[in-house]
């Protein structure tokens, strides 16, 4: 760990604090002594971007109880040398600017001390400042880049609050500041991939048993100060399907290489870890034709001015084998959208954000759209034609801003596939 510190120490700011405090002292009544504070942040050895001052850290003096302010500092630059104060127990804290929030582009400090202020006495008291919210970093190799063509990474700590890495942050995306809040034993890594062939998932959880150095303290919850960095990596499995590979380094350290727990091909979910079946083969050369996915262009609309037309949104599907499946995933940059899939995969059991929702024969999504008004019928196996009405959900998402996308996977009697994505933005 690595100490940033800094102590104000100047004879005319002293000076002039202590004909200041002084008459506040005699006005007060009361006996006094003097108090000089230092701050310093206490850094992640291994995840420190760069060197954390505090000269622009706020100060703020509270009395013994915690919440009844006796002063406050914008900053530490800003405080003098020496502080008069009646006599008695205080609690000093000094935090980041501003307020943290669930995620941050930097990492959000916050310290607090406790000092007793004595008669004629000069008492020095430091506030240690520590790392209040989790980094989380993800790289990708260069095989991966040259082999994905687009991908989403969720972690997610089992409390409705994730975050995600797409292709869109860019090939080396800059390291999230995460508020995990309290009580949080594991996090779930979903991988989502697609490549020229179909698509590839893996899904891993990460826990602090894995790592070998904490930033403070031996909780097994994850915590302020706490970094997770996750390597992805495309690996052939010997049956010739491409897979992940998950590996996972926590607080910086060399912790235990983690690896990827489940393999999706093109035509289904294989998991050999749990004993599953091989999948067969996947989409041969010359069979793309044998299934056509009819995909509308992206969709841009106000918020709260969805399009009346919801044939807008309609995905066709036709398959002369027949279709055998039509798996559908979502993704949001909306955090209330997210929320509100997961509520939709807990009533009706139809997880659309993790292992997707399969269409054919699908009761249960025919009741969900019932409960927005909308009238859904679903493909039964063996039919050669589907529309996909995705402009059914216009009317949940256009209280929404962001940007929505629909994954489809479809899949004809004879295992050859076709994937598609249609993307809708809220603005």
């Amino acid at each position: 760990m690595k100490l940033n510190k800094i102590f104000l120490g100047c004879a005319a700011a002293m000076a002039l604090a202590s004909c200041v405090n002084e008459d506040f002292s005699k006005s007060a009544g009361k006996d006094s002594g003097r108090l000089e504070v230092g701050v310093e942040t206490l850094e992640p050895m291994k995840t420190r971007a760069g060197e954390y001052t505090v000269t622009n850290f706020p100060v703020t003096i509270y009395e013994a109880d915690g919440t009844t302010k006796v002063q406050s500092y914008e900053t530490v630059s800003a405080m003098p040398a020496q502080i008069l104060l009646p006599t008695g127990n205080y609690v000093l804290e000094a935090h980041t600017p501003g307020v943290m929030e669930r995620i941050m582009n930097a990492p959000y400090y916050k310290g607090t001390e406790t000092s007793e202020i004595k008669k004629d006495v000069t008492t020095q008291s430091t506030i240690t400042c520590k790392m209040a919210n989790t980094s989380v970093t993800v790289h990708y190799d260069q095989d991966f880049l040259d082999l994905f063509t687009s991908w989403t990474i969720t972690f997610d700590d089992g409390k409705d609050n994730a975050v995600s890495f797409t292709n869109e942050n860019g090939n080396s995306p800059a390291t999230l500041y995460w508020d995990l809040g309290n009580g949080v034993e594991k996090l779930t890594v979903n991988f989502r991939g697609v490549n020229k062939d179909g698509t590839v998932t893996a899904k891993n959880e990460l826990t602090k048993s894995q790592a070998t150095e904490t930033y403070d303290g031996q909780s097994i919850n994850f915590a302020g100060g706490d970094a997770v960095v996750v390597n992805f990596t495309p690996v052939e499995a010997t049956t010739g399907y491409v897979t992940v590979g998950i590996t996972a380094n926590i607080f910086g350290t060399n912790a235990e290489s983690v690896p990827a727990i489940v393999e999706i091909v093109d035509n289904g979910t294989f998991t050999p870890d749990e004993g599953g079946e091989e999948p067969g083969p996947g989409p041969q050369p010359g069979d793309d034709d044998a299934i056509t996915l009819t995909l509308p262009a992206p969709i841009t609309f106000a918020k709260n001015n969805a399009p009346t037309d919801l044939s807008l949104g309609d995905v066709h599907i036709a398959a002369e084998k027949g279709i055998k499946s039509l798996m559908v995933t979502a993704e949001s940059t909306s955090q209330d959208m997210v929320t509100s899939l997961e509520a939709v995969g807990a009533g009706y059991g139809l997880d659309f954000i993790n292992a997707g929702v399969e269409v054919v024969g699908n009761t249960s999504l025919v009741e969900f759209f019932k409960s927005l008004g909308k009238n859904l019928s679903v493909p039964t196996e063996g039919d050669t034609s589907y529309d996909f009405p995705v402009g059914n959900f216009f009317s949940l998402l256009q209280v929404m801003l962001g940007t929505h996308k629909f994954h489809l996977i479809a899949t004809d009697m004879e295992g050859n596939t076709k994937n598609g994505e249609v993307v809708i933005t809220v603005n």
